[in-house]
């Protein structure tokens, strides 16, 4: 039972806030875009509209420790039965630092089904609050 308090608590204390942390309004993504100088996908571009499940990348762990902020555009090819036929870093700031974190994550995502095959962009931030 003991052990049951310290995993409530555990969740309550830090899951929480964490959580919490990780809920952006648009105002504020669209703030973080700008600071970043990152640039403007179209919707009519953007690969969100046949997300069914996403993944977060991970903060590359020597970027986070020396507080290093960026974004990557990832090109994404998709089948149209939802399936990755090609992905690939567009652009990326700073280089080299933030693209493969997010090539992980895009590789985790599940896109839904479509008519036929389409490309599309993705735009991921890396922010250091």
């Amino acid at each position: 039972m003991e052990d049951c308090m310290r995993a409530f608590f555990f969740f309550l204390l830090v899951l929480i806030p964490f959580l919490g942390g990780c809920a952006a309004s648009a105002d504020r993504i669209d703030h973080q875009a700008q600071s970043l100088r990152a640039p403007t996908i179209p919707e009519a571009e953007d690969c969100l509209s046949r997300v069914e499940t996403t993944y977060a990348p991970r903060y590359p762990r020597k970027a986070l420790e020396l507080r290093i902020q960026g974004w990557v555009v990832v090109d994404i090819e998709l089948s149209s039965d939802g399936k990755i036929l090609s992905r690939r870093i567009e652009s990326e700031n700073p280089p080299g630092v933030f693209g493969q974190s997010a090539l992980d994550s895009v590789d985790r995502i599940i896109y839904s089904k479509a008519v036929d095959t389409q490309n599309c962009r993705s735009l991921y931030m890396f922010t250091v609050n």
